[in-house]
């Protein structure tokens, strides 16, 4: 919930209890009829604010409460407009790392070329538009599309983040990975965050379950574009995927507008690839699981935490998702040996823990901290492939205004390749932002 949404319902919940407890009942009947029409009409726009809320990404950068509201004349229609102007200033010192919008670890240079240890950047390509249509007919299954897009495209053309529609619990579209935890994503200024998190956008067909008293628990299924980021040499080739990737989760909450999570993810992946020593398709077969979730204390305090283990997943890890680490190729010294032209899995370690104080609805602060590690098959030890990899963020945000927020952020990351060489950075930033 952004200012705005916090103080306008909470404007509507104090003037019901001042009107309560007035001890003049005619003086409150008074009120009460001359304030009717402004409570219908806050009630009106809480139920659409909620609506929207529940059909937008629950990633902390994804805009979900637009400012401008068109309903159809019916009343069963509601599309927002939303997004937000975002502008950041950064400097790299002590090691950097050439992107102003991704502080992202696995980018930093080992043993870079002398003169190239700072660097001060402009950004404002993670601006955002986004379109929320949703329906609001008093209805279990409800339909909605959602359309989010930033600038960070080549020459500021916009690039989708989201695209997708919704039918009560079934989505279908462009959206994150249901592997992926976004309620638990702590705040960063960096578009990255935590080199850790397990964070996917992809091409999704996935289903979601709410039930128990409250609807504490809730439960996730998906089908998932597969994707071929694993390293292959000449005893090898890259072929078409053909199974999807089935994520899955299942979720406990509790607190105050459950408010408080804690849940259980996992991830099959069979992927396939053409070994040529034996003149045959092979598919290799994955399983990766995770623990996430985040702790609310009085609204004060929050604890996000993610703790992800498995084979063929650096793919849905954000620092290493592209470095083709998912598999790399088996050498044998014998082509006739069973095993030879084979890949062999990639086992990956991620994790992040963050903290987040709340001084008041307006301002508070976070650190989080995280963590990458990489094991490759013994034959790529002492080279300089990626080995681990570490995150430190600390910030501080002020919403200067109901739309205006600011920002401060502290960033250190470290890169340690397989022979036990690393690079650092360091960097500073300042973020104004604009909502609408």
């Amino acid at each position: 919930m952004n200012f705005y949404e916090h103080y306008y319902s909470l404007f509507v919940y104090r003037e019901n209890n001042r009107i309560m407890k007035r001890k003049n009942i005619f003086i409150a009947t008074i009120i009460s009829i001359f304030m009717l029409p402004l409570l219908s009409n806050a009630q009106e726009e809480i139920i659409i604010i909620e609506t929207f809320r529940k059909n937008a990404p629950e990633r902390f950068d994804a805009p979900k409460t637009p400012s401008f509201t068109l309903v159809s004349k019916s009343g069963k229609y509601a599309m927002g407009i939303g997004g937000y102007v975002k502008g950041t200033v950064s400097m790299d010192f002590n090691g950097a790392i050439n992107n102003a919008a991704y502080f992202t670890t696995s980018a930093i240079p080992v043993n870079p070329l002398p003169g190239n240890d700072k660097l001060l950047q402009y950004n404002v390509n993670q601006s955002n538009l986004s379109f929320n249509f949703v329906s609001l007919a008093d209805k279990k299954s409800k339909f909605g599309a959602y359309i989010n897009m930033n600038f960070s495209g080549n020459n500021y053309t916009p690039y989708i983040e989201d695209a997708y529609i919704t039918y009560g619990g079934l989505l279908m579209g462009r959206t994150t990975s249901i592997f992926t935890d976004a309620a638990a994503i702590p705040p960063t200024i960096d578009s990255e965050g935590p080199n850790g998190l397990t964070y996917k956008t992809n091409t999704v067909i996935n289903y979601r379950s709410y039930w128990g008293e409250r609807k504490r628990f809730s439960t996730g299924v998906g089908l998932e574009m597969p994707s071929t980021d694993f390293t292959v040499s000449d005893e090898q080739s890259v072929t078409n995927q053909f199974i999807p990737d089935f994520p899955s989760y299942i979720q406990y909450a509790w607190g105050k507008n459950n408010s408080s999570h804690i849940r259980l993810s996992s991830i099959i992946r069979n992927v396939n690839y053409r070994n040529n020593v034996q003149d045959k398709n092979n598919i290799i077969s994955t399983y990766a699981c995770q623990l996430s979730g985040l702790l609310n204390v009085k609204d004060k305090l929050i604890f996000y935490y993610q703790l992800a283990y498995g084979t063929g997943i650096t793919t849905y890890i954000q620092d290493v998702s592209g470095l083709k680490l998912d598999f790399m190729p088996r050498y044998v010294n014998d082509h006739n040996d069973k095993d030879a032209g084979k890949l062999e899995h990639v086992k990956s370690m991620a994790y992040y823990a963050g903290l987040q104080y709340n001084f008041n609805p307006r301002t508070f602060m976070s650190c989080t901290f995280s963590q990458v590690d990489i094991d490759v098959p013994d034959n790529y030890e002492d080279t300089n492939l990626y080995k681990e990899g570490y995150y430190l963020a600390t910030n501080f945000f002020w919403y200067a205004m109901p739309n205006v927020q600011v920002g401060a952020e502290y960033l250190y990351g470290r890169r340690v390749d397989q022979n036990d060489e690393w690079g650092q950075a360091n960097r500073l930033q300042v973020m104004l932002q604009y909502n609408f």
